[in-house]
């Protein structure tokens, strides 16, 4: 976010107001991400030998609900593994739509499809997300 509001800074002359302002900044912000995406892609990575022996553990606050606090952590890791394996062109949609809260029009500006690309791909995206849940739960029954 940091990258998005120095770089939105720097080329706040070339905003030409045809879109709303949030529209923008969320144009600049998926353009750093797909950026960021190829540097550090599997290619670029390098094996680390050294492990980190600071961490804390899992269940260091006995006060806490521990059961809670896992079962929301998995289900976490279930829902975010089920988004990631939707295709990116439907994640997109979903991401903007339901977790930033954008509606159809600036959806469909930040992306540059029709509003009604953006209808279609946001259900195409949940269900696809439904199917995914599903898998995950049917398989983690046996």
């Amino acid at each position: 976010m940091q990258d998005t509001y120095v770089d939105a800074f720097r080329n706040l002359h070339q905003f030409k107001q045809q879109a709303d302002i949030k529209t923008w900044l969320i144009r600049i912000m998926l353009n750093n991400c797909y950026k960021k995406k190829q540097r550090f892609s599997y290619k670029n990575e390098l094996a680390q030998d050294n492990i980190n022996e600071n961490v804390l553990p899992m269940f260091n606050n006995a006060d806490s609900d521990t059961y809670r606090q896992v079962y929301n952590r998995e289900l976490g890791k279930v829902i975010e593994q089920a988004v990631e394996r939707i295709p990116e062109k439907y994640r997109l949609v979903f991401s903007l739509r339901e977790i930033n809260g954008l509606n159809v029009s600036e959806t469909a500006t930040v992306l540059d499809i029709s509003e009604i690309n953006v209808k279609v791909r946001l259900n195409r995206a949940k269900a696809i997300l439904r199917k995914e849940l599903e898998k995950s739960y049917e398989l983690n029954r046996y």
